[in-house]
């Protein structure tokens, strides 16, 4: 059983990483906004592709967030059993959880917002804290026998400090508004060049990488 998680852990990294990425894109290519402008990542955050009603291809961007999140969740015990240490099992059950909170941004999404936000601050706080953990683990292997290469910490230290500079200015800009800036439900006017939604994205980006990176070098 430990040998076929192994084996197949890494189809599932690509796999997952695919299908989040091809429906992603194809939701962006047809996306037109409330006020007809077109998708771009430094003025519009990603759960907007899933926005029912707003975004034409929202039920292929949730149901391609629903599916990579789920193979994302079979992954995650292959990637702790590969480094086989203690942070790279917690680093296993911390990333299960991060899938599970992004697997349930798909099933609320934007227009249901308290349970949308709720899934999206669990992702977003459990993968920063598997980013550091699979990466300590990966330092901490054997050099005799090392299964993941230590290169893999250079996307892992970039989306480690994505997920840390998203939730930093967060914090900070929910405290001066009163209330959470990831509700677009009401915006007119977006800046030419959105910090939050572009830090969103590199979170969303370096992830993915570096998860393709573990799975082609095992």
């Amino acid at each position: 059983m430990i040998e076929w998680v192994l084996k197949i852990y890494p189809i599932l990294g690509w796999t997952g990483s695919l299908v989040i990425l091809l429906s992603s894109f194809l939701a962006a290519l047809a996306y037109r906004g409330k006020q007809g402008e077109r998708y771009k990542i430094s003025t519009h955050f990603v759960s907007e592709l899933g926005e029912v009603g707003v975004s034409r291809l929202a039920w292929l961007f949730n149901g391609g967030l629903i599916t990579g999140s789920f193979i994302f969740l079979l992954m995650m015990p292959g990637v702790g059993l590969s480094l086989d240490n203690i942070l790279g099992y917690l680093g296993s059950v911390v990333g299960m959880i991060a899938a599970v909170g992004c697997l349930f941004v798909g099933v609320y999404p934007m227009n249901n917002f308290k349970p949308h936000i709720k899934a999206a601050m669990t992702y977003f706080r459990a993968g920063l804290a598997t980013v550091l953990l699979f990466s300590i683990a990966i330092l901490a292997q054997p050099a005799d026998s090392r299964v993941i290469p230590f290169y893999s910490l250079i996307i892992g230290g970039m989306a480690f400090a994505a997920y840390f500079s998203f939730l930093i200015h967060l914090g900070k800009s929910t405290r001066q508004k009163d209330s959470s800036v990831l509700d677009t439900s009401s915006i007119t006017n977006r800046p030419r060049f959105w910090w939050m939604a572009f830090l969103e994205w590199m979170v969303v980006i370096f992830t993915i990488l570096w998860f393709l990176i573990i799975s082609a070098a095992r």
